[in-house]
Order: C-alpha cells, then structure tokens, then sequence
C-alpha cells in the first residue's frame, strides 16, 4: 500500500507592518534594544557611584596610591563579570563576592584578599584601614 504524503500547499504569510505598542524614547529598555540589535553603542552616563570623591582629607602620597587601586580593584570586578553569562554577572558576581557596593565599604586589604589580586601592585601600608572611597574603616 502506497502512501499519499501530499500535504496541501499553505500560503506563506508576510508581515508588513509591525507597531510597536511603546514607543522607544519612552522606555531606556526598549531604546537599549533597539540600539543593541542596530549594534550601536551608547556611552554609558556616569553614574552617582562612579563620581563619589575621594577623600580631601588624605595626602597627595595616599590619595595617588588609593586612585592605583582603585583602578585596580574597577579592572578586576570588571575581569571577574566578563567570565559570567552576560544577564546573569551582577547576581553571579554578588553570590560569590558580596555585592560592589558592600565590597567597596570594606577596607582596602580586604577587598585585594577577597578578588585574589596581586599585592605587589600596591603599598597597603598607605591603604591599611581605607575603604574604597578613602575613609577610614574600623
């Protein structure tokens, strides 16, 4: 016996139009997006947290050395994320270090112990009891 595998022809639909039920300009998401798929990149506004000073108070020696680390510990977190899925670094990185902002109020020492960063980089001596933005933590 000899099987019938015809199938009846579809028609092929096209869409022409699709609207988008929000508008770009009124959701960053959306706007993200679309920039994303168009590979486009947007600088990034400097945030709140990134223009905390250091403190005035520190001497010229101290705040270069905390400026080094800084950088230092910036490039490490980012290092860090980049080997994380990318929707999935923020949380990752917080399940195993804590999160950026608890990790940055915590002394210098500890931040370099916590990352496993290379000591010979910086003085810790001039950093012993500062924390990330250069004042003192107990």
């Amino acid at each position: 016996m000899i099987s019938d595998n015809t199938q009846p022809k579809r028609r092929k639909v096209t869409v022409q139009e699709a609207s988008v039920l929000v508008a770009p300009a009124q959701s960053s998401k959306l706007a993200a997006l679309c920039d994303k798929a168009r590979c486009v990149v947007a600088a990034s506004p400097v945030s709140a947290q990134a223009i905390v000073c250091i403190n005035a108070g520190l001497s010229h020696e101290v705040a270069a050395e905390l400026h080094k680390a800084r950088q230092l510990i910036d490039a490490r977190c980012a290092a860090i994320m980049s080997h994380f899925p990318a929707l999935k670094q923020n949380k990752l990185f917080t399940l195993r270090f804590g999160s950026l902002e608890e990790l940055k109020n915590l002394p210098i020492s500890t931040i370099v112990k916590r990352l496993d960063m290379d000591t010979q980089a910086l003085n810790l001596r001039l950093l012993t009891k500062l924390n990330y933005y250069g004042y003192p933590q107990e």
